[in-house]
């Protein structure tokens, strides 16, 4: 795929520095699908296919097979500087320590909006991310997020004036909170239930070592 033009200060960042407790001993996103291509490269593929400028995965610190998994399949994107990686070094304390690094590099960078993105998550449609962003880019408000069977799912678009409340979050929870008390200031996109999930069980795993992507 030819990725189409850059959305100007738009960054994605990819959450990977879970413990996988689910799924222990396996970490999840080296799951492969039936072509035994791990699964977080099907989610990086998605993103670094779509309108995103730049793209950060985090990562934890005791899973050095992760990185190496991800500089094989992307070193021209890594030597490109599109994408980064930067590990999470008290990623132990939860979710809240991988989103807080990933606003800190998007404030840091300037960014105008911020893709937060879940890497268990490789059925999210480049469609999908582009129509996010470009939502998100045109009309600029607090959050743009899919809407799957009238809930509000991820990933999530951030405008920078929520980074501040994203930065106070604490523990194993993501931006949920801050997007309950935003009400009307969120742009909802509808979307494909089939998309959007996530495979943390060792029953979704099963079931992910039967797909066949195409360009896996």
């Amino acid at each position: 795929m030819v990725t189409p033009p850059f959305l100007p200060r738009t960054w994605a960042c990819v959450l990977c520095a879970g413990r996988s407790s689910r799924t222990a001993p396996a970490n999840k996103l080296l799951a492969p699908d039936a072509a035994g291509q791990p699964m977080v490269v099907q989610t990086l593929k998605n993103i670094l296919n779509s309108k995103v400028e730049t793209v950060l995965a985090l990562l934890p610190p005791e899973q050095p097979k992760l990185e190496a998994v991800i500089r094989s399949y992307f070193l021209h994107a890594l030597k490109a500087g599109r994408l980064q990686l930067q590990t999470v070094l008290n990623a132990q304390s939860g979710l809240s320590a991988s989103l807080h690094a990933g606003v800190r590099a998007a404030q840091a960078g300037n960014a105008q909006s911020l893709l937060m993105c879940l890497g268990d998550m490789p059925l999210v449609s480049t469609t999908l991310l582009n129509t996010l962003m470009e939502t998100q880019h045109h009309y600029a408000p607090a959050a743009t997020a899919p809407l799957r069977n009238g809930k509000v799912g991820n990933p999530v678009v951030w405008n920078p004036s929520q980074f501040s409340k994203l930065l106070q979050i604490t523990g194993d929870q993501g931006g949920r909170a801050v997007l309950r008390h935003l009400g009307a200031d969120i742009r909802l996109i509808p979307a494909n239930a089939n998309e959007l999930v996530d495979f943390d069980t060792p029953e979704r795993l099963a079931i992910y070592r039967q797909i066949t992507f195409p360009d896996s």
